[in-house]
């Protein structure tokens, strides 16, 4: 799902990537599109396999959804062809080079994937050049680092797994990165993620950020 990650990782896994899906992230995409609302286009970066663009696409006239993996974008594409949704895009591309105008999104989506970028402040930076003035942007990110016990349990399943974070935010950390990069937080919450696969929770941290105006 996420942009600049382990590819190796991610493309063993887009098969399954659907079936990890719980009633808990289903809530945090619920809660996008509550916040994005009937808007104009939005861009959904490291969308995976669709499961925000696909919603959002309910909702708002156009969804851009980009990720660095290409079997990730071909499920997605599949799903959204088979659900007869015509509205998004699917493009596989680099979040830190984005080949949009400047300030043409109404809203800016990624979620879970901040942490597992080597350098997100370089597309936080790309989003705020590609986001309109009185746009949004919604970053639920994990945050392994916001208890020890969040940390034990993470540092666990990734040496399982084999899934990589380049980053182990707290949910402080992530909105300091967040705001270093043109934005302002306009809304921030810690939820609990259930796992029950890995009968671990993981903590996300719930940002909604506008753009800092610019000067001059």
């Amino acid at each position: 799902m996420q942009s600049h990650k382990n590819n190796s990782y991610w493309s063993k896994n887009a098969s399954e990537f659907d079936k990890n899906t719980n009633q808990d992230i289903e809530t945090i995409v619920n809660r996008i599109k509550n916040d994005i609302g009937h808007t104009g286009r939005v861009l959904d970066i490291a969308a995976g396999t669709g499961v925000v663009s696909l919603e959002l696409a309910k909702y708002v006239k156009q969804v851009d959804a980009i990720d660095l993996e290409s079997k990730m974008i071909s499920m997605a594409q599949k799903k959204a062809d088979e659900s007869n949704i015509t509205n998004i895009s699917f493009h596989t591309k680099s979040a830190y080079e984005l080949d949009y105008s400047n300030h043409i999104f109404d809203a800016i989506v990624i979620l879970n994937s901040l942490h597992v970028m080597k350098t997100p402040d370089l597309a936080l930076i790309e989003a705020r050049r590609v986001i309109k003035s009185t746009g949004f942007l919604v970053a639920p990110t994990y945050c392994h680092a916001q208890t020890k016990e969040n940390l034990k349990n993470y540092q666990k399943w990734s040496l399982k797994s084999g899934h990589k974070s380049h980053h182990l935010f707290t949910c402080d950390s992530l909105c300091e990165l967040i705001c270093n990069c043109g934005f302002e937080i306009k809304k921030r919450d810690v939820v609990v993620i259930e796992h029950e696969k890995y009968s671990n929770s993981m903590v996300l941290g719930y940002i909604v950020a506008c753009p800092v105006s610019e000067v001059g």
